[in-house]
């Protein structure tokens, strides 16, 4: 795979991990101070945390960029909406696919974000029911899963020609050795 989408894949994952940090934050900020959303706000910070990381670690060719970059795009491939939870991340971009129903309408539709969002509430009583798969996430997985990085030695990936084979050591025994007095 191009090398040009391991870096937009990358840089993606790292301005969703930054951007969506800061919009935690700042939601938790300006919002009305409550119980629940301050237990839950470590597990989108986390998710956040994880885009970053992976991102980072991605760019700079590690192997396990590559599997935390599998587990981002896991994380945004589905979009579930429901009255008992409603389950939506998207990190850096990403573009989707969705139905939605309800007892006055069905709806079928894309959307797309840029940045980073989010939406992770638990029994939102008046929701519709609806399922969507994102469609970008979907395509980054599947370079990522064809994607194998280089590995040698200690995981680093090599941006040049091999080095040359260290040369053999000989061992003599001492005394087989003569002084050259002959």
């Amino acid at each position: 795979m191009s090398k040009i989408w391991i870096r937009i894949i990358s840089a993606l994952e790292i301005i969703g991990g930054v951007v969506g940090i800061g919009f935690v934050i700042f939601w938790l900020l300006v919002t009305p101070a409550n119980f629940l959303s301050l237990i839950l706000a470590p597990i989108p910070i986390g998710i956040y945390i994880l885009s970053l990381v992976a991102g980072i670690t991605l760019w700079r060719g590690k192997p396990f960029g590559r599997k935390a970059s599998i587990v981002v795009q896991v994380i945004q491939l589905p979009k579930i909406v429901s009255p008992l939870i409603i389950f939506m991340f998207s990190f850096g971009f990403d573009l989707w696919v969705h139905i939605l129903f309800s007892r006055e309408f069905f709806n079928v539709g894309f959307q797309f974000r840029f940045l980073a969002f989010n939406q992770f509430f638990f029994y939102a009583q008046d929701a519709p029911f609806g399922l969507g798969v994102s469609l970008s996430a979907g395509i980054f997985l599947a370079m990522l899963l064809r994607h194998k990085p280089a590995r040698v030695g200690d995981n680093l990936i090599v941006l040049g020609p091999p080095s040359p084979p260290n040369p053999k050591a000989e061992w003599t025994d001492q005394s087989q050795v003569s002084s050259g007095d002959g």
